[in-house]
């Protein structure tokens, strides 16, 4: 069942990161439809989506110093002196160290379409903040169908009547003469004659 979840499609993506199959992204995609429901072989293959973690791909140094400089010749900011500039960089270096790259990148962009001035560290978490990876989509896609519990009946699909409403039923029909029963299944038998 493994290799109906994830496929490594080096050659398509660019990447040799796994990516989901079709058969799940079709699932994943009716996630949010008021009228979806989902077989019990549909919400098997997205289990293991559902209990995933999404990981972050940390940025390294360089992408750190690319990006921070790229805002920084796009964007104006204080006039500084070189160590006082040696010591800006070194604080944002510290305080966005171990971000994700992806979302440093979307932060990036974000601070270049909607801000005038060079942007502080706490800017750019904001912006951080508000991005989802692809990866984390997929698994909150998951969950969400887990927890709707629509689920489509299948051929045989009975939910199971509890023991004391079977009894209730059961000694309901007796005192009105009637001596169809029911099993906890669902089924109908004929009681026999004491």
């Amino acid at each position: 069942m493994a290799t109906e979840i994830i496929q490594h499609d080096a050659a398509a993506t660019g990447c040799s990161m796994p990516s989901l199959t079709s058969n799940v992204q079709t699932v994943l995609a009716r996630a949010f439809e008021a009228d979806a429901v989902f077989t019990a072989r549909e919400i098997a293959l997205i289990e293991p989506v559902a209990k995933a973690v999404a990981v972050p791909q940390p940025a390294d140094e360089k992408f750190l110093r690319q990006s921070l400089g790229g805002l920084s010749a796009a964007l104006p900011s204080q006039s500084t002196d070189v160590v006082s500039g040696n010591l800006k960089l070194r604080a944002y270096m510290s305080m966005l160290e171990g971000c994700d790259e992806r979302a440093l990148a979307y932060a990036c962009r974000r601070c270049l379409d909607e801000l005038d001035w060079m942007p502080t560290v706490h800017q750019i978490k904001e912006r951080m903040a508000k991005w989802v990876s692809p990866e984390e989509a997929a698994i909150r896609r998951a969950r969400a169908i887990i927890r709707a519990g629509r689920r489509a009946p299948e051929q045989n699909d009975v939910a199971a009547i509890p023991p004391e409403e079977v009894d209730r039923v059961n000694a309901f029909l007796r005192t009105r003469g009637i001596a169809t029963q029911f099993a906890p299944d669902g089924t109908t038998f004929q009681a026999q004659a004491a």
